[in-house]
């Protein structure tokens, strides 16, 4: 490496700041495309198909530097890449039409292909392999940088001088970088350069076919760019989208996370240069791809808690981490004069991916979520460590790091760790995951009927808790004054409250059946057993309200609606009473039942998958106590069990929940014969009359 101050130091950040130039220009786009429809007067999706223009024209220097452009050398290459850019930012901040401003997109395309690829070269030429790593480190830093000071800065002058001046600060910076490097060029070893001669004329298609095909390494260099990129770059398309379909996040809160996750690149990209050079480059970028599998399946599990952001953040380290020892990988697998056209080669085959990778996560999006992103994402980015992993090391790779045998007592211990982790904490994080990405049971899903098939006057209805859009059936009351709303359980929806709604409807209650979050019809990214389904049942109430304000209210809730109507009550003044059925005391204590009914051992399950799930759903075990909430309510309750109920069973569960209560006129109704959640199912009759003699012993009605 370079002594700091000296002329070579100076001319390998000018190369870097050039790289991160061009990549700005290609940022901007993203952020400024609305006002530049506005200014040259075309819809945003006519700008928007310029950004193909520019990957074609980008893939296109591939092309011309094995043929016409074989004979430039990067150190007199980069000063015309730099000038191409200077026009192509001028010709688009004075572009008076579309097809002008395609023109100057084409030119920037093929300008910002040649600097990448030339400035790789460059850097490649100018270390030796052993340390390529640390010099490959900017071009990282550049590639991550660009997103984070790109769509800021265009963002800001475009919103104090106008679209134009974007690119007018893009030929800036350009010129600035292009003078350095023209000033200060990167020393290059003496090395043959061939003549644009006979064996060019073999043509450009045939010249690349032969390169890509050399040697079983260079054709997996190729595969492992389009799966790389295409990982990546879906990956963080989709991102943005999800934050806000799923949090309702506005452009700060996304921002945020995208600034965070940011620097986390721009530190992965520092670092991976010099692990690379003490480890292998090959074995750094095997190891940084596997560990991103791992971050990319992990973000989709988190609601907006810290998680999320250090998920994020541990996803974009380990694809940063990768990129400086691959850079340097790529560039050794070639002859010195060819690096220029095999980079722009792999360039091309990264564009590639992208393009593929971004129609598939674009078709798995509407039905699949960011979940089935993430899927498509971890595919192929396990796809790049397969290739990773079947290439060979260059010769001139030194292998600093060869490991010394472990002795069999420590390879044992090393697998009985691995296995205890994988039972210990990867299988309750799994099931915690399920349990949150809960969905309705597909017999319901399938279902058609309505309440007017069961002979009843409805209308269907929407409303929102927390942004989130909820569907239901409202059942205007006929004779009495009080509105039950009624919450279904985990796995379910209003289908399993269908037939007893109507049934209070008929004895001249008014009803409304909802589906809650994530489940039946109404939208949301997880589930949380109650916890947060609680909000759904306050917007209930709050419905209920505006269409009814004069009536009374009681919820009803089973099992998991059970949990969240009780924890709804204790924050909701309009509520006049309770049915609980199938409720359990805790969280803590529902997860232990459920664990220990699968005759799986509690610990450390338990306590894991309970912690784990909060911890992801950003949430207070101890906050999700319902025995606690039945103590703190101030209106009467009828606790409801099944007398073969075995997940919340009667004396260890609806009993504690019974003597918690304070209010008088709460009472208890247990079924016998009734499983878990299926006390109306087993005795329909009597579960209506008692609640129906419950409310209007509660509520004092005529």
């Amino acid at each position: 490496m370079c002594h700091p101050g000296s002329r070579e130091t100076i001319a390998y950040w000018a190369v870097c700041l050039l790289i991160l130039a061009a990549l700005v220009d290609s940022q901007l786009i993203g952020a400024i495309a609305p006002s530049i429809a506005v200014g040259i007067g075309v819809s945003k999706s006519a700008v928007a198909q310029s950004a193909g223009l520019y990957s074609l024209a980008n893939a296109a220097t591939a092309f011309w530097l094995v043929g016409a452009g074989r004979t430039l050398s990067p150190t007199r290459g980069l000063p015309l890449a730099a000038l191409l850019a200077l026009a192509a930012a001028i010709l688009a901040a004075l572009a008076p039409n579309i097809w002008v401003f395609y023109l100057a997109r084409a030119i920037a395309g093929f300008s910002g292909g040649l600097v990448s690829a030339l400035a790789i070269a460059a850097l490649a030429n100018a270390a030796d392999y052993t340390a390529r790593g640390a010099q490959m480190s900017g071009v990282a830093v550049s590639y991550f940088l660009a997103p984070v000071i790109g769509v800021p800065l265009g963002a800001f002058f475009v919103g104090q001088f106008g679209w134009a001046a974007a690119f007018w600060f893009a030929a800036l910076s350009v010129t600035v970088t292009g003078g350095l490097v023209r000033l200060f060029p990167l020393p290059q070893p003496p090395c043959p350069t061939p003549q644009a001669g006979a064996d060019a004329q073999t043509g450009s298609l045939h010249e690349l076919w032969r390169m890509a095909t050399r040697s079983r390494s260079t054709r997996l260099a190729l595969l492992s760019a389009a799966f790389v990129s295409g990982g990546l770059v879906a990956f963080s398309a989709f991102l943005g989208t999800w934050l806000s379909d799923a949090f309702r996040a506005d452009e700060f809160r996304i921002g945020l996370v995208f600034g965070i996750t940011g620097i986390s690149a721009v530190i992965g990209g520092l670092v991976g240069g010099k692990l690379a050079d003490r480890y292998g480059k090959r074995r750094v970028a095997v190891v940084a791809c596997g560990w991103m599998v791992l971050g990319v399946l992990l973000v989709p599990t988190f609601a907006w808690t810290w998680g999320l952001y250090l998920s994020t953040s541990f996803a974009a380290l380990c694809a940063a981490v990768r990129v400086a020892p691959l850079q340097a990988l790529m560039t050794e697998l070639v002859a010195a004069h060819e690096r220029p056209a095999f980079i722009a080669l792999r360039n091309g085959f990264s564009q590639l991916g992208i393009v593929v990778a971004v129609v598939l996560a674009g078709l798995a999006y509407p039905s699949g979520g960011f979940p089935a992103v993430a899927a498509i994402c971890a595919g192929l980015t396990m796809a790049a460590w397969a290739c990773l992993r079947r290439m060979d090391d260059p010769p001139t790779e030194s292998a600093p790091s060869k490991r010394l045998p472990r002795s069999r007592p420590s390879r044992v211990l090393r697998q009985l760790t691995t296995w205890l982790l994988m039972i210990g904490v990867g299988l309750p994080y799994v099931a915690g995951v399920a349990l949150t990405k809960a969905q309705t049971r597909p017999d319901e899903r399938r279902r058609s009927d309505t309440p007017a098939t069961l002979g009843a006057q409805y209308e269907s209805v929407t409303f929102e808790s927390s942004g989130i859009p909820l569907t239901g059936w409202y059942l205007p009351a006929q004779t009495r004054p009080v509105t039950l709303i009624l919450t279904h359980g985990l796995f379910r929806s209003r289908y399993e409250m269908l037939e007893r709604g109507v049934a209070f409807w008929k004895l001249g209650y008014g009803v409304l059946l909802y589906d809650v979050r994530r489940h039946g019809r109404s939208r949301g990214e997880f589930s949380t057993v109650g916890y947060v389904e609680r909000r759904d049942v306050r917007a209930a109430v709050e419905f209920v309200r505006r269409r009814a304000p004069y009536n009374r209210i009681v919820l009803l809730g089973v099992s998991m609606g059970a949990a969240a109507s009780l924890l709804a009550a204790n924050e909701s003044l309009e509520v006049a009473a309770v049915v609980s059925e199938s409720s359990f005391r805790s969280f803590r204590d529902a997860v232990a039942n459920d664990i220990r009914l699968l005759g799986l051992p509690t610990w450390p399950l338990a306590p894991v998958l309970t912690h784990t799930i909060a911890w992801r759903m950003g949430f207070a075990v101890g906050d999700f106590d319902l025995e606690r909430a039945a103590r703190q309510l101030t209106v009467p309750v009828l606790f409801i069990g099944g007398e073969r109920d075995r997940r919340m069973p009667v004396e260890t569960t609806l009993e504690p929940l019974y003597r918690a209560a304070q209010h008088p006129a709460s009472r208890k109704l247990v079924i016998g014969g009734a499983a878990h959640g299926e006390a109306y199912v087993v005795s329909p009759q009597r579960y209506i009359e008692a609640i129906d003699g419950f409310i209007q012993q509660a509520l004092m009605l005529p």
